[in-house]
């Protein structure tokens, strides 16, 4: 409207004063048709170019296959959030990341963060800041490519949570048994709760249904009344949009399998996620029945389902005298590696714990306290699994001061997650040793650092040193930079993180596996070396409780050695 109101005033003007003022006209219609194209992101007008617009298309954008992916629980208001470097990017670039509690992302809720460099060739990372600390809640996230001419790719997008009040210790649930799965259709059910199954892999799907059948069903039978308060699913593994989701779905429960009733709070419709974990109040009966009514494909997927009820973990018995207490993380609580069969070669006795059964209550219950505790390996990837069945092993590692404690592989990692889940990575490739060798490549020693070489952890280890690796996540360099976690020093190294050790207490870690016994491992000295570490530290502390009573009985005191 301005601009007609304009051109009527040129026209009465003189053809000199004309031609000026229709110049002005085409200006301000230049102007006017910048203002309503305004993008969604604000982005200043140089990004908003014809020629920005055309190069957008050839901007790769990061990839969210990283940590954390969509719906992942952080356990820390100062996560750090990782991405997969833009696949086939020649020219120099940087990233932009957005946190937002609003999925509009609007300025006024929006945590800018620009000119992100990359960590290394295959992921870029960013911790929140001290001034943008988050709170508990959902936020969204997203993530663009910017090239040093200001093009930018798409944005991708993804939502992550935050719950660092019930992370700090034990999370109070407890898996419960099913006697027996059945459906409505499609083969194979028994995979939905098969929780040995390490990485989920295996599945049910439904049969395309029938004309009449109004939806598809999953029957539990827990075998008697179980009072189940939560149930944790996984449909596919697949973080981004898959065939097999559920869209829309409730659970139900009955006391003789044919009379149904819906379960007040289990609802959802319009799911847009692979993962749910849904939580109610308890109801107590034997059979629950999950109703589908769609999902997003002919076929619903489901990896598994874990019904959990409340309650408090059993302390299990342990033996008398010495032995090693081994948490195994893997998804059916064993440890990937023999490493109960390594400490057993050592001269001492194993005893191996679930970590879904472990927290720090139970080891400050346990009849005899262990020599040590080691944290297992695990070959899942985190995404898949439920990571609040681990809250209570994350406690020990925080609050255990007085026993020597060893992380491997993923135990190596939890040292890092049990202050912040988003604390340890995927790397960007698969770090397959064996494998590596067969394929005629040669993997890198681990070296060690300098500053460690004479600590007795490392006697008897050749400096750099052939170690087995069997992973594809490690430590963010980014949780050694935090202040807050300077205890952990970084004792060996590769091109990433391979030991810790506190400067606090006798905690020591590796993300190589000592306990694999071939002609190529040398880490195997290592592991050796921190059970030899663990009984002097108990004989000392023994001596050193002798000492103290005896004290506080009048007695003298020891002389001490140097």
């Amino acid at each position: 409207m301005v601009k007609n109101y304009f051109y009527e005033v040129c026209s009465t003007m003189s053809q000199n004063m004309k031609s000026m003022c229709m110049v002005l006209v085409i200006l301000i219609g230049v102007i006017s048709l910048c203002s309503s194209c305004k993008s969604v992101d604000q982005q200043p007008p140089i990004t908003r170019s014809l020629t920005s617009t055309r190069a957008q298309q050839n901007v790769p954008p990061p990839t969210f296959d990283n940590n954390p992916q969509l719906d992942m629980i952080l356990t820390n208001y100062r996560p750090i959030l990782s991405v997969g470097n833009p696949v086939g990017m020649l020219k120099p670039y940087t990233l932009t990341f957005e946190i937002s509690s609003d999925p509009q992302f609007p300025p006024d809720k929006t945590i800018v963060y620009k000119d992100i460099t990359h960590q290394n060739p295959h992921i870029s990372q960013k911790q929140v800041e001290p001034r943008h600390e988050l709170n508990d809640g959902t936020y969204y996230w997203r993530a663009k490519t910017v090239d040093y001419q200001g093009n930018f790719s798409d944005w991708m997008r993804t939502r992550f949570h935050v719950d660092l009040k019930n992370s700090r210790t034990f999370s109070g649930f407890l898996r419960a048994p099913v006697q027996e799965v059945s459906v409505s259709s499609g083969e194979d059910p028994k995979n939905i709760i098969d929780w040995s199954d390490q990485g989920q892999i295996t599945y049910w799907n439904n049969s395309p249904r029938a004309a009449g059948e109004p939806f598809s069903w999953v029957v539990l039978d827990m075998g008697r009344k179980t009072p189940v308060t939560r149930f944790w699913m996984l449909s596919t593994r697949q973080t981004t949009p898959a065939p097999g989701w559920l869209t829309h779905f409730v659970w139900q429960g009955s006391k003789d399998g044919r009379t149904w009733t819906d379960i007040e709070g289990t609802e959802i419709r319009n799911n847009d996620t692979y993962r749910n974990i849904i939580d109610f109040t308890p109801v107590n009966t034997r059979y629950y029945r999950l109703v589908i009514y769609s999902q997003n494909a002919l076929q619903a997927q489901i990896n598994v389902i874990i019904p959990y009820v409340r309650g408090g973990l059993r302390v299990p018995d342990v033996p008398d005298g010495d032995y090693v207490l081994i948490i195994g993380n893997q998804m059916n609580g064993f440890t990937y590696t023999q490493l109960a069969r390594f400490v057993e070669g050592k001269g001492y006795k194993a005893v191996t714990i679930p970590h879904q059964d472990m927290s720090l209550k139970v080891l400050r219950a346990l009849k005899n306290r262990p020599m040590a505790v080691i944290f297992s390996g695990n070959n899942a990837d985190w995404q898949y699994l439920p990571l609040f069945e681990f809250y209570g092993e994350f406690e020990i590692i925080r609050k255990v001061h007085d026993i020597p404690m060893m992380g491997i592989c993923a135990g190596n990692e939890f040292y890092a997650m049990a202050y912040g889940i988003s604390f340890g990575h995927w790397m960007g490739w698969f770090d397959d040793t064996m494998f590596r060798l067969t394929e005629g490549q040669i993997p890198e020693k681990v070296a060690i650092i300098p500053k460690y070489v004479d600590d007795p952890i490392y006697e008897g280890v050749p400096n750099p040193f052939r170690a087995v690796e069997i992973h594809s996540w490690a430590i963010s360099p980014l949780f050694m930079q935090d202040e807050r976690y300077k205890e952990f020093y970084v004792t060996a190294e590769t091109s990433y993180i391979q030991a810790l050790k506190s400067s606090k207490r006798p905690a020591y870690s590796a993300q190589f596996h000592g306990a694999v016994v071939n002609d190529y491992n040398q880490s195997g000295i290592y592991l050796a070396n921190f059970l030899k570490v663990a009984e002097e530290y108990k004989d000392g502390l023994v001596k050193s409780l002798q000492g103290r009573h005896s004290r506080e009985r009048g007695s003298p005191a020891p002389l001490r050695r140097d």
